[in-house]
């Protein structure tokens, strides 16, 4: 059951996992995927996005002050670290979305 072997494209024989590694490849990967959606899950509870539209909308603006910097400081550390030029971005546009104004708006 340890020692079977299956034939590889060449015809030889290739050694198989053990069972535990093949489950272990498996969960491995729902572990991933399962820590980063409990990681988004806890940043929305956290920040209130699901709350009041007031704090939604303080947070839509916190994140639109935060993330430009932030990909400029992580696109010059890329460039230190490989030695490539990334080339300078378009500023992003500024998108003004009142969500207060239309929370609730269809009923």
């Amino acid at each position: 059951m340890g020692g079977e072997c299956v034939l590889s494209d060449s015809g030889q024989e290739a050694p198989r996992d053990p069972w535990f590694l093949q489950g272990w490849k498996a969960s491995r990967m729902f572990l991933i995927k399962g820590s980063v959606a409990g990681g988004a899950v806890y940043l929305v509870y956290d920040q209130e996005l699901l709350g009041p539209s007031d704090k939604s909308q303080a947070a839509l603006q916190k994140a639109g002050e935060v993330v430009p910097p932030a990909v400029y400081q992580f696109s010059q550390y890329v460039c230190q670290q490989t030695g490539l030029q990334i080339p300078q971005l378009p500023a992003p546009p500024k998108i003004y979305f009142p969500i207060r104004d239309s929370w609730n708006a269809g009923i």
